[in-house]
């Protein structure tokens, strides 16, 4: 049977942390042997949280301090591997505050987004892929035929527990499944903890540019390869992949090589990685892992890309985590101001050509702007809502929700933002084209900097047609507001005919001949664009 259609969001994320994860994974195994974890204190709780309540408003981060707890439960009772909770309890979100904020030297926004979430987001898509969109299925069957390095070694490691009669003959596919899913979770939970690194390696390197610098500071902070290999020489990432290319990636300080690094450095530093529990299992489980974390920053040229086939849960963890959109903001320093609406006449009160803090309406209202402080603002860029997952004829259909008055604001301060979600989404879609075992997955999307072409999509996904439309403004009290929305519409009809003309493709690359039009379009009727999204939204539940 079919699943329904699955709306995948952050609150059906707590939800289903809070419910159902506990659930699937006692499903998959029994309780592990207990160990003494690490404690999720008080203090931990309250540093964790302040760090994130820089970002994130108060009830977002009660929710992330309950959903920690959540995974420190699964991670402490099912998953069994001592020492793996470290990696979760740590100061990642005072790092990050920090990575937002970050531009380089020639004062260009690094145009990075937020990570610390992002893997649990992961993690949660992952496991609705596999449990309730019946993925685990096609994972099984590929390894099961032990077509790869991979696959092998985790079939190995399951004969090797039976021939030591930690593992029986009739428990061989559940065994299968706990590793499948164990493997994946502890990946797309831990898959960008060398993100903070990275970041640590590009300040050092500015640090070391800067003039007093004169040997206060040693430019040796990075630990040489040779010595990394000697530790790691043993894992299944250094047997599996050239230690040169490794090497290139850590010397770059690509964060899926410095992640997956820092991972295995948890256990094979402390020498933890030959004493998890009885038996191969738990190994497999943190060697593919790394493997797995390794792999998602790999860079594909003209028709490579990566097969499901090769390595199934390197797969998985890659197109998570380029299909995970939803609520992924990043934040960007800007001279924009508040787009602020008259309440009278509905038009955008802008500040004056002669003086900034003059602040007018079309309809002859002025205000004046008596803060000293400049004119600059953190601008948090987050354009998807959520996403759903669906079946459409044994297709897996993947709806991204990508909000379209959202996507016209970003016009204004960001006219080509939209082309890199395209390019990475383009990328995505070819890994997903024709790999065996797995059903055809489907992407669904509208990313657009047109004006005109987000404004008609926004009324076709709307309940309401032009009829209605009219109707709606027709039905307004007499005045400024009724006549500029009339105004508007009408505005908006005459330029369907010719939208290419005006503002070019639905994503347009050429900025110069069309940018200015596109947000001289919106900075005159942005307060009427917004009126008519508000209409058409439909009510929240």
């Amino acid at each position: 049977m079919k699943p329904a259609q699955i709306k995948v969001n952050d609150k059906g994320m707590y939800q289903y942390f809070q419910e159902e994860a506990g659930q699937v994974f006692k499903e998959l195994c029994k309780k592990e042997n207990p160990y003494m974890p690490m404690q999720f204190t008080a203090d931990a709780i309250v540093e964790i949280c302040r760090n994130l309540e820089v970002f994130y408003s108060r009830k977002e981060v009660m929710e992330e301090a309950c959903l920690i707890d959540n995974v420190l439960e699964i991670l402490h009772q099912y998953m069994g591997i001592e020492g793996m909770e470290n990696l979760l309890l740590s100061n990642y979100a005072a790092i990050e505050n920090a990575i937002f904020l970050e531009y380089s030297s020639g004062g260009t926004p690094g145009r990075i987004r937020e990570h610390y979430k992002h893997q649990f987001r992961n993690a949660y898509l992952g496991l609705l892929l596999l449990d309730r969109m019946k993925l685990d299925r096609a994972l099984e069957a590929c390894l099961q035929e032990e077509n790869n390095e991979y696959a092998s070694y985790i079939m190995d490691c399951i004969r090797r527990d039976m021939e030591e009669g930690i593992a029986q003959e009739d428990a061989k596919q559940n065994t299968l499944r706990e590793i499948i899913y164990k493997s994946y979770f502890a990946a797309a939970l831990f898959h960008d903890i060398g993100y903070p690194l990275a970041h640590y390696f590009r300040a050092s390197e500015q640090i070391q540019q800067f003039v007093p610098f004169f040997k206060i500071v040693n430019p040796g902070v990075k630990t040489e390869f040779p010595e990394i290999k000697a530790i790691l020489n043993n894992s299944l990432l250094f047997r599996t992949i050239d230690a040169q290319e490794i090497k290139k990636k850590y010397e770059n300080n690509d964060h899926g090589c410095l992640s997956a690094i820092s991972f295995l450095m948890n256990f094979y530093f402390s020498g933890s990685i030959y004493n998890l529990g009885k038996g191969e299992k738990n190994r497999c489980i943190v060697e593919m892992a790394a493997v797995a974390i390794y792999k998602h920053t790999d860079k594909f040229n003209g028709a490579d890309r990566m097969i499901f086939s090769r390595d199934p849960i390197s797969y998985l963890v890659r197109i998570c985590d380029d299909m995970q959109e939803w609520q992924r903001f990043m934040v960007l320093i800007e001279d924009t101001h508040n787009y602020l609406m008259c309440t009278d006449c509905g038009r955008i009160i802008h500040p004056g050509v002669d003086d900034a803090r003059e602040y007018e309406c079309d309809c002859g209202k002025q205000f004046r702007k008596i803060t000293a402080h400049e004119n600059k603002k953190v601008n948090y860029v987050d354009l998807c809502d959520s996403l759903t997952l669906s079946f459409e004829k044994e297709t897996i259909v993947v709806d991204l929700h990508y909000n379209y008055y959202r996507q016209i604001e970003l016009i204004l301060s960001d006219y080509q933002g939209v082309i890199f979600r395209e390019k990475g989404l383009q990328e995505l879609h070819r890994m997903l084209q024709v790999q065996k075992y797995i059903p055809k997955i489907e992407l669904r999307y509208m990313l657009s900097n047109n004006p005109v072409y987000l404004i008609q999509k926004m009324i076709e996904e709307s309940m309401k047609d032009d009829g209605s439309i009219r109707q709606w403004i027709d039905h307004m009290k007499e005045g400024e507001r009724k006549e500029h929305l009339s105004d508007f519409y009408e505005e908006y009809q005459r330029l369907l005919p010719e939208v290419k003309q005006k503002f070019g493709e639905k994503l347009e690359e050429n900025a110069v001949r069309y940018a200015r039009a596109s947000k001289e379009f919106i900075k005159k009727y942005l307060g009427e664009i917004y009126q008519l999204w508000d209409f058409l939204s439909p009510e929240e539940e």
